[in-house]
């Protein structure tokens, strides 16, 4: 499809338009994206364009087209200097209501996530997406989100967790994953201002299931008990990989420490639906602690 053909309609067509524009460019390109990776000037322009697109007031469907254009284009690291600004990180963010910088209520932000359509919601689960292929691809974006503190914003996804819907929750915790291995220096504000590892302990026990016999005693898992969903192994999974970077070097807290201990022996008692997930859920028992 000729990008400049869609370019030029951008700034002028109708929201109509554009989205079925975007969303035959997204068809073809996602067919065959070496051939998009060799127009990387007119896909910055293209990603300009998208995210002043998703400025204006245009209806959740047309910015779920614009977020998975954005998404698409995201793979290449040489088209993102559009997008790894401030305004176009805050407009990300917004779109994947996350308050940059901002407190937030959790019940407040839990009130507004369960009144979102399902749209809405789908607008969301894009924008996550396409803030984790930005912030994988671009030091610039990492930078950004430094600069305006989205960790604090994920953190207050993190005290609502359990109204999350499955790609939600895997993708605010692959970001908070993503952003804490690629910037060390956000892990010591993660630990001590905003409580990530609390909260992300307390995220384990709820898809986990845990159940306390003491202090830092887990019930053992019912052997009648029907296998832990494949879903909540992929988050389970994503939550250990940030609790990893947030306790590297962790040497307080023994508290919450032994906790994470007791959460980590109750997931080796527990079974995926497959084979292979529970073999991946239990090489957490020998990951360096």
């Amino acid at each position: 499809m000729d990008l400049n053909n869609i370019l030029s309609q951008l700034e002028t067509a109708s929201e109509e338009d554009i989205e079925k524009l975007l969303q035959q460019y997204n068809v073809e390109v996602s067919r065959a994206f070496a051939c998009f990776s060799s127009t990387k000037t007119n896909a910055r322009k293209l990603c300009h364009g998208v995210l002043t697109v998703l400025g204006r007031q245009v209806q959740p469907s047309c910015q779920k087209t614009c977020l998975e254009t954005l998404r698409i284009l995201s793979r290449d690291k040489r088209v993102l200097a559009p997008v790894a600004t401030k305004e176009g990180m805050l407009t990300l963010a917004g779109m994947a209501k996350l308050q940059a910088g901002e407190e937030q209520d959790a019940d407040k932000k839990s009130s507004q996530e369960q009144t979102l359509s399902e749209e809405n919601k789908r607008v969301v689960v894009e924008a996550l997406k396409c803030l984790c292929n930005v912030v994988y691809n671009s030091p610039a974006a990492q930078q950004v989100c430094v600069d305006v503190q989205l960790v604090r914003g994920l953190c207050a996804s993190l005290a609502t967790a359990r109204t999350w819907s499955h790609e939600v929750g895997l993708f605010t915790l692959r970001l908070l994953f993503l952003l804490s291995a690629l910037q060390p220096a956000v892990r010591g504000l993660l630990r001590r201002e905003w409580h990530a590892v609390r909260l992300l302990t307390e995220v384990l026990e709820h898809t986990l299931d845990v159940r306390w016999v003491g202090p830092y005693e887990a019930a053992r898992p019912d052997p009648q008990a029907v296998p832990m969903p494949a879903e909540n192994n992929e988050r389970a999974m994503e939550a250990l990989k940030a609790m990893f970077n947030l306790t590297l070097s962790e040497t307080g807290d023994d508290h919450q420490l032994r906790l994470i201990a007791a959460i980590l022996r109750h997931l080796l008692m527990l079974k995926t639906e497959t084979e292979e997930k529970t073999e991946e859920a239990h090489r957490w028992e020998s990951v360096p602690r």
